[in-house]
């Protein structure tokens, strides 16, 4: 998790050292907005503090490098009254948030949205930083019609009934929702060190609350039994791809769900890695004596330009079974990776 050292110090203390009051811990989060950045999220840049709606101010407003906005509520766990009412607080600042336009939302910002937008823009070191940020603007306008806002609720401790109650929200609804502890350590008389905690974290791909839970369960198992060079991605309700660390996209494992069968894939690009694609006859000759209980394995092309070499497990069949034969064939990345390296696939 984020963690960050302002000012040098030698000895950290043992136990966190309360704020003073909400404001303190808000102004630390939106000077240093990488405390609210979860693994795998983009960087985000703070907008305002105070962010005006009908029903009141949002702490902050921050939106990532892709134009996603993010709205925070910060509240001090002895705050009792604040506490329980948060979460419906960041609610109704949520649902307010994608009533409004970019320029609605500019406005209400001072212009500062405006502002960091071009900054952003500038920053990418591209040859038309107009295109950019008239890309950054389209992404805003399309996450606030969308809905997808971010809403991050901050303390400096949270007791157990409000993280039941976010993990309930956060796994039933497509809302991404956050919970996240702040701490503090005195470093010595004006330095501190700052550690957060996302105790709940919304997916990083919203695609994965809508998959199906037999879907979502093989691929927990695949991610805890997997090498850290595989890494999963949800490209869509049916669909989890596994990417090999150094491969291009066009190469790739996958999990898909056809409702009444799960399958586990070879993906390749036949036109850009022939080379990959001309193996996958040999493998599928190979494959049923190391990855048996398949319901049949096909080699398919598309119209798309993929070539897919695909093993069916039934729904009888136990989901860590279907996790490990992942495994298995994943292991087929050295052979591949020997194909990549001979040069145009």
């Amino acid at each position: 998790m984020p963690a960050l050292r302002i000012g040098e110090g030698s000895e950290l203390a043992q136990q966190p050292e309360p704020f003073r009051n909400e404001y303190e811990l808000q102004e630390i989060l939106a000077g240093h907005p990488v405390l609210l950045v979860d693994r795998g999220d983009s960087a985000l840049v703070t907008i305002s503090r105070e962010f005006p709606f009908e029903g009141g101010f949002a702490d902050i407003f921050l939106i990532d490098n892709n134009g996603l906005p993010v709205i925070v509520e910060v509240k001090l766990a002895r705050n009792g009254e604040s506490r329980r009412e948060v979460v419906g607080q960041l609610c109704d600042y949520l649902s307010a948030m994608r009533n409004l336009t970019p320029d609605e939302a500019n406005a209400r910002s001072a212009g500062l949205l405006e502002e960091n937008l071009q900054f952003m823009a500038d920053a990418e070191g591209e040859e038309n930083p107009e295109d950019r940020l008239a890309l950054m603007k389209s992404n805003v306008a399309s996450y606030l019609r969308a809905g997808q806002i971010r809403g991050i609720i901050v303390l400096d401790a949270a007791p157990d009934d409000l993280i039941r109650e976010f993990s309930y929200l956060n796994e039933h609804s497509d809302l991404d929702l956050r919970l996240l502890v702040v701490e503090r350590y005195r470093l010595s008389r004006n330095e501190y060190f700052y550690h957060s905690r996302f105790l709940v974290s919304g997916e990083a791909d919203p695609e994965i609350k809508r998959q199906r839970f037999r879907l979502r369960l093989i691929v927990e198992k695949f991610s805890k039994m997997k090498a850290p060079i595989f890494s999963t991605h949800a490209t869509g309700k049916e669909n989890v791809r596994v990417y090999r660390e150094g491969w291009p996209t066009a190469v790739h494992y996958e999990f898909s769900d056809w409702k009444d069968s799960i399958s586990i894939e070879i993906q390749v690009k036949h036109k850009e890695y022939p080379k990959v694609a001309d193996f996958l006859p040999k493998l599928r000759d190979h494959l049923p004596t190391v990855i048996p209980n398949t319901q049949r394995t096909e080699l398919v092309t598309d119209s798309f330009g993929w070539t897919r070499l695909q093993l069916f497990f039934g729904e009888e069949i136990d989901p860590y079974w279907i996790a490990q034969s992942m495994v298995r064939l994943c292991k087929t990345e050295k052979d591949i990776s020997t194909l990549l390296q001979e040069g145009n696939g």
